[in-house]
């Protein structure tokens, strides 16, 4: 399984609070009007992201 994000149900009005919660930082923003992108070198698959996206934004695939 893999972590992708669905822009279309992300509001991409903010700073995506889930960064803070990936350990190692795989998700990245380019603005504060984007939605975020998962750096597959550094994304290890543990799914707290998609625990915490309070949008549904961020899923398993």
């Amino acid at each position: 399984m893999k972590v992708t994000v669905i822009s279309e149900r992300c509001p991409q009005n903010h700073y995506c609070p889930v960064i803070r919660v990936c350990p190692n930082n795989a998700i990245e923003q380019t603005s504060p009007y984007s939605a975020p992108n998962i750096n597959s070198s550094n994304c290890t698959d543990c799914g707290l992201c998609t625990n915490y996206c309070a949008y549904g934004a961020i899923k398993m695939t």
